[in-house]
C-alpha cells in the first residue's frame, strides 16, 4: 500500500528540489550572466576607447618635427664647412703640388716658404711680425726716396744724375739684401732657437743701422733725399723736391729708430731669455756647416735652447 504522506513527484520519478527543474536552472544561469556583463560594464577599469591613451613617445609630430628640422639645418651647415674646409685642403694640395710649398713672395714664382703663423712660437710672433712690418716700411721709404731723387735731378740738383742713379739701385738691391741677410736670420732665429742666426743678424742689421744713419744725412751724388738735399731743395725753392725730401728724410729716421729698437728687443731676448753666445753659434756651425745656414737654413734642426 503506497504511503499517502509522500511526495507525488517521487512517484513521478522527478527531485524533489524544485531548483532540479531545468527551466529553472536556466532561469538561474542567464540571471548570473546578466549580473556578470553589468558588473563589467560599470567597472570604471573597463578599457574603453574614451579611457584609452597613447604613450607620451606617440606624441602630436609638431614638436617633434621642428626639433628634427634643426637638426637637420645644423647638419646641413656643418657639411657645408667640411666641404668648403676639403675644398681648401685640396687646392692648397693642388698648389704645393704646381708650385712646391714656397709660397713667397706672392706671385706665380715664389722662391721661399713664408708663414709666422705657421712656423713661429706663439710667444714670439709678435716680434717676427714687426720685424716683417718694418722691413716693408723700409720698402716703402725706398720707393719715397726714390721718388725724391727724381725730382731732385728735374729741380735743377747739380748731383741730381748721381742721385737718381744710385736711388734706382737702392730700391731692389737693399730690398732684397735686407730680406735676406737680417730679415730672414731673425725669422729663423725665433723659429729655431739657433744661435749663430741670431749672430747672423747683429752682423747685418748692424750694417743696416749705418746704412740708415748715412741716408738720413742726405750727402749729394750718394742717392740719399736726406737732409743736406733737402736743405739744398728748399733753398733753390724747389718746393715740390723740398716736400718729397722731407719726407724721406722722415721716412729714414723712423726706420732706422725702429731698426735700433728692434736690434735691442732681439739682443735682450738671445743673450737674455734663450741664453745664446757666440760660443754656441761657432758649436752649430762645426756641427752643421755654415753653408746649412746660409743656403739651407730651413733644414737646420730646431734647437730646444742656446746650445746646438
Amino acid at each position: 500500500m503506497s504511503n499517502p504522506f509522500a511526495d507525488p513527484s517521487h512517484s513521478q520519478g522527478m527531485d524533489s528540489n524544485p531548483f532540479a527543474d531545468p527551466a529553472i536552472q536556466s532561469a538561474q544561469h542567464s540571471t548570473h550572466q546578466e549580473a556578470s556583463y553589468g558588473h563589467y560594464a560599470s567597472n570604471d577599469d573597463t578599457p574603453t576607447a574614451s579611457k584609452l591613451s597613447l604613450p607620451d613617445s606617440i606624441a602630436p609630430p609638431a614638436q617633434g618635427q621642428g626639433d628634427m628640422s634643426s637638426r637637420f639645418n645644423d647638419l646641413a651647415k656643418r657639411e657645408q664647412a667640411l666641404a668648403a674646409r676639403e675644398a681648401q685642403l685640396s687646392a692648397k694640395a693642388e698648389h704645393i703640388r704646381k708650385h712646391g710649398r714656397n709660397n713667397w713672395p706672392p706671385g706665380p714664382w715664389p722662391l721661399i716658404f713664408h708663414d709666422i703663423d705657421q712656423e713661429i712660437p706663439e710667444q714670439h710672433k709678435s716680434t717676427v711680425l714687426t720685424l716683417y712690418r718694418l722691413w716693408m716700411f723700409l720698402i716703402i721709404v725706398l720707393l719715397v726716396n726714390f721718388v725724391a731723387d727724381v725730382l731732385l735731378l728735374v729741380s735743377g740738383a747739380s748731383n741730381g744724375g748721381a742721385d737718381l742713379g744710385s736711388g734706382i739701385m737702392y730700391v731692389p738691391v737693399i730690398g732684397i739684401l735686407s730680406f735676406l741677410t737680417w730679415y730672414r736670420p731673425a725669422y729663423n732665429a725665433y723659429m729655431k732657437e739657433a744661435s749663430v742666426f741670431y749672430y747672423i743678424y747683429f752682423i747685418f742689421a748692424g750694417f743696416h743701422l749705418a746704412f740708415s744713419a748715412y741716408m738720413i744725412v742726405g750727402i749729394p751724388s750718394s742717392g740719399s733725399a736726406g737732409l743736406i738735399n733737402l736743405i739744398s731743395s728748399f733753398g733753390r725753392g724747389s718746393i715740390l723736391a723740398g716736400v718729397f725730401c722731407t719726407i724721406a728724410t722722415a721716412g729714414w729716421v723712423m726706420q732706422g729708430l725702429a731698426s735700433l729698437w728692434m736690434y735691442k728687443q732681439v739682443w735682450a731676448h738671445s743673450h737674455g731669455e734663450a741664453g745664446h753666445t757666440f760660443s754656441s753659434a761657432k758649436e752649430e756651425i762645426s756641427m752643421y756647416g755654415i753653408k746649412a745656414f746660409l743656403f739651407k737654413g730651413s733644414t737646420v734642426p730646431i734647437q730646444t735652447g742656446g746650445q746646438a
